[in-house]
């Protein structure tokens, strides 16, 4: 992979990871428009981890406080002190929202892997996720904190964000909404579990990558992971403006208007 298209598609991972607009969407479009073929594993690892590192930094202050809450807890009596603490409740919920992407993941990987080569897929569950974004136009929720069956029900719906096109930020931070959180509060529970979500993902490549028979082309991974770093900590900085105005269901007209583009383009072709 040449300098440019490591730029290029590192600015696509940073700009869609956290914006509700699908990552792996924009990357099946713009690789099809790069012409790369077969992406390399670690280098779509490597991008993933600069929109992790965006998201710790943008957020350090909020999960630093729900990490240290989260150990804290596990001192004395952990079901009590967990009970007490809302940030210790938090991350164990976030933790719990987890699982089911990970037993998913595990389980359908292979199936997941052959659904990211097709453009079809992008163009019908685009705007899908249009449905999903607009489903919470002019609702605001009331609860600072998911209840465990709620970090479930979220966990559930990040699952769906498996398949390119299904946004997972949208997703998960719809159905924090329809559960009744306040909308920072449904975001920042998002940015939880997508980074428990990214690190276990992305290590786990990463390991399988360097341990593989591949050849490691240092210029393009560093441009990839240093363009998704900053271009991610700024989408996450204007996530968190966006999500407590009525502007949200926006991003839900895009989702249709690049789904219906690509559909046509699919059709004509």
């Amino acid at each position: 992979m040449d300098l440019l298209t490591a730029l290029i598609l590192g600015i696509v991972q940073g700009v869609t990871e956290w914006l509700p607009i699908s990552s792996s969407a924009h990357l099946v479009i713009f690789q099809h428009i790069l012409g790369v073929q077969n992406n390399p594993v670690l280098f779509d690892a490597v991008v993933h981890m600069g929109t992790l590192f965006a998201v710790l930094l943008a957020t350090r202050k909020f999960v630093w406080r729900i990490f240290t809450a989260s150990l804290l807890a596990l001192k004395g009596n952990p079901l009590e002190n967990i009970r007490k603490d809302v940030d210790a409740r938090t991350g164990y919920g976030a933790v719990l929202a987890t699982v089911p992407i990970v037993i998913a993941g595990l389980l359908l990987q292979n199936y997941i892997e052959a659904a990211f080569s097709s453009l079809w897929i992008v163009a019908i569950t685009l705007p899908i996720t249009g449905i999903v974004l607009f489903s919470v136009k002019g609702r605001m929720g009331e609860k600072k904190e998911p209840s465990l069956s709620s970090a479930a029900v979220i966990g559930v719906a990040q699952v769906f964000a498996l398949i390119p096109g299904i946004s997972r930020s949208g997703t998960t931070i719809v159905a924090g909404i329809h559960t009744g959180l306040e909308r920072d509060s449904a975001a920042r529970f998002s940015f939880l579990m997508a980074i428990l979500a990214i690190a276990g993902a992305g290590t786990l490549e990463v390991y399988k990558a360097l341990h593989g028979t591949i050849d490691v082309d240092i210029a393009p991974l560093a441009a990839g992971f240093l363009s998704s770093l900053i271009v991610g900590y700024i989408s996450v900085k204007a996530l968190l403006k966006i999500i407590v105005t009525e502007r949200f269901h926006y991003f839900a007209y895009y989702c249709w208007a690049v789904g219906g583009a690509l559909l046509i383009y699919l059709l004509v072709l």
